[in-house]
């Protein structure tokens, strides 16, 4: 019964919600070197919203047989943005001086809200990934066979099966992390810094962003400044 709700879970990882969740929380505590779960569960944080995500994203990497399976799964059926550039600057820009008071400033910055990466942003999951220093887990412990039946299904999922070009290397871009140029930058890389308190790296992304994207200069330097307070919180 449990093999086959994870096969379904496997086959359908959009549809995981809370119930999911705690499924695969159960599984985890009983296998925890089934890496699978350790996945899937990332991937239901990542649909129900939790702020457990990104702690858990990191989990998922260190279990994760490869890594890049792990990002084409977080990145599948996220919904498109439609907006132009013209109306995110109109929806997102926010004037420090017109946010409440009883705002705090990690929750102005979004600090622990889940990190959604596009399929283009495969830098800055890489970048999320070095600047932790994650590592894989070793996996001397003999498997057993569901758990082989399981890893071997998963494998040839066309799901989350990587595509042809090679995927960023956490190590090798950590090495190209101090030339980054405007193409890779993105609000989600801006807020991976923010994550690991690279207060400066977010700041310099936040300013490369306002040069690229001039409609939402306004939004960007009140991020700036938002972090500017944060540092000297």
């Amino acid at each position: 019964m449990q093999k086959e709700r994870i096969i379904s879970l496997i086959s359908n990882p959009e549809t995981i919600n809370k119930e999911d969740n705690l499924f695969l929380e159960n599984i985890i505590k009983k296998f925890p070197f089934f890496s699978i779960s350790h996945i899937l569960l990332a991937k239901g944080l990542l649909n129900t919203e939790s702020v457990r995500y990104n702690r858990k994203l990191k989990q998922a990497a260190l279990y994760s047989l490869e890594r890049k399976h792990l990002f084409k799964l977080i990145t599948q059926n996220l919904e498109k943005k439609s907006l132009s550039v013209e109306e995110e600057a109109e929806m997102e820009i926010i004037h420090v001086e017109d946010t409440p008071e009883f705002n705090d400033v990690e929750t102005d910055l979004k600090i622990g809200k889940p990190l959604k990466f596009e399929e283009t942003e495969e830098y800055s999951f890489a970048q999320w990934l070095s600047l932790t220093k994650v590592k894989k887990i070793d996996r001397s412990e003999k498997k057993t066979k569901e758990y082989d039946l399981i890893n071997s299904f998963i494998e040839s999922n066309p799901n989350i099966k990587p595509e042809k070009n090679k995927f960023f290397s956490p190590t090798e871009t950590a090495k190209t992390s101090l030339v980054e140029n405007n193409e890779l930058v993105t609000e989600t890389l801006a807020r991976v810094y923010l994550e690991q308190q690279h207060f400066e790296k977010a700041i310099e992304a936040y300013k490369k962003l306002s040069l690229k994207y001039p409609k939402k200069s306004s939004f960007f330097a009140d991020q700036i400044n938002l972090i500017n307070d944060l540092k000297n919180k």
